[in-house]
């Protein structure tokens, strides 16, 4: 079982507060990748769309690595694909390979800056969007590793 969410060790809390007050409810931070998930998917597909030009298309970012947005300066990293992703009080995890509910936790880095980091959803894609003054950029979904 692949276990990570965040770059520092895990302190075993399994959560953190939340963003609020004293009494906000805990956020996990816990990632849980189900072996038959990181087995059956290698990458995810991203459609973007170019409002200067008015190029749109999809590209494949594989997952541990990266790719670039064609003519553009912005490279795509994901390390994350959740094809039916759940989040519970402890953990964020898959709740199988279908594409029930498809998030991807990406990075984004234009001229060498990151400009974004975190979850993008298919079904969601108002919840946390990534915004550029230029390029859109849509979870369509995660690519299945092709058979031997």
């Amino acid at each position: 079982m692949v276990v990570s969410h965040q770059s520092t060790p895990d302190t075993g809390a399994g959560t953190e507060a939340g963003a609020g007050s004293p009494g906000a409810p805990k956020v996990p931070t816990r990632l849980v990748v189900p072996p038959v998930v990181a087995k059956t998917y290698s990458a995810i597909r991203l459609t973007w769309k170019d409002s200067g030009s008015g190029k749109e298309g999809a590209v494949d970012v594989p997952l541990g690595g990266s790719a670039r947005v064609p003519d553009s300066e912005i490279e795509v990293r994901s390390d994350v694909f959740l094809p039916a992703f759940t989040m519970a009080a402890d953990e964020i995890t898959s709740q199988g390979v279908e594409p029930n509910n498809p998030a991807a936790r990406i990075t984004v880095v234009e001229k060498g800056s990151e400009i974004f980091s975190g979850w993008i959803f298919t079904n969601f894609p108002d919840v946390h969007p990534f915004q550029h003054p230029r390029f859109s950029l849509r979870l369509a979904g995660g690519v299945r590793r092709t058979s031997a």
